[in-house]
């Protein structure tokens, strides 16, 4: 428990960091995020007995690259033409590339197969363009504190489900995906979180710390974040559970990999950001 404390501290001090500065700092720390995540993935599915095929999540790689240059999310790379106005050159770019990567099963059959392009571009998918959402959140206005309330909300639905499971819990909630997860611990991260963003939401408010975002917003948020969080949790235990690994790396003590830390955040930032672009939040 000790070891896995410090790990969360170092972690967590590293990326208040990175985003508190943003600009250039953020974007590589959620680059080296992506890189070790990508591989993560295939890395679990590698011994599952399936054939990733690595070469190609630099493809995602340098998408993300772009999305960062270019200040876009990452299905959108604009580029401005003369003659033909303003163009997102992503669709094309991904096509061209899809193209490629069938090319690659065919040439090399014996290696790889479609259920290994599958496996490829959802995890270029599942840990890249997810990610890529928590610099579209961050860039908001007011973005560094709506990052906090969304990062905030899903490590305490994580903590409230931690404590509250294991003080309450009898009944388990997917024991065939995650035998420790209860449904006292899904329910008391629910509520709990939900009650913490509206207190937290009063904070903000009433020292006008952030007061752009009306506080009915908050509790909404909260139940949002706790049913992502949680949903982003236990897919991920599904797919290590096929994979039949108990983490996805080794890379932070006590936690296992990056996926292992922050499977619980990519789903939340993207359905946040779409929230915030529906009521127009933060200056979208």
């Amino acid at each position: 428990m000790k070891q896995r404390v410090i790990s969360a501290l170092v972690i967590s001090a590293m990326g208040i960091v990175a985003v508190v500065l943003g600009g250039i700092v953020l974007d590589i720390f959620l680059l080296l995020i992506a890189i070790v995540g990508l591989y993560e993935f295939y890395g679990a599915f590698e011994k599952k007995g399936h054939s990733p095929i690595k070469l190609y999540g630099l493809v995602f790689l340098a998408f993300f690259v772009l999305m960062l240059y270019n200040g876009g999310s990452f299905m959108e790379i604009i580029i401005t033409s003369k003659r033909y106005g303003v163009i997102n050159i992503f669709p094309p770019l991904f096509i061209i590339s899809l193209l490629l990567l069938l090319v690659t099963v065919v040439f090399r059959f014996e290696k790889h197969n479609i259920i290994d392009v599958a496996i490829t571009l959802f995890g270029g998918f599942y840990v890249v363009t997810l990610l890529s959402f928590f610099i579209k959140v961050r860039d908001l206005s007011g973005g560094t504190c709506l990052f906090f309330i969304t990062l905030g909300g899903a490590v305490a639905t994580d903590t409230f489900a931690f404590f509250v499971g294991k003080k309450f819990g009898k009944r388990k909630l997917i024991p065939s995906v995650s035998p420790k997860k209860t449904v006292a611990g899904s329910v008391g991260a629910f509520v709990g979180n939900t009650a913490l963003l509206t207190i937290v939401g009063v904070i903000l408010y009433f020292t006008g710390v952030y007061t752009k975002m009306p506080l009915y917003h908050y509790p909404i948020l909260g139940a949002l974040i706790a049913l992502t969080a949680q949903i982003g949790d236990l897919s991920a235990s599904a797919i290590k559970r096929y994979a039949g690994v108990k983490d996805f790396g080794k890379l932070i003590p006590g936690h296992g990999g990056i996926l292992d830390r922050i499977d619980s955040y990519i789903f939340t930032f993207p359905v946040v950001y779409y929230y915030l672009l529906l009521f127009g939040i933060g200056g979208v």
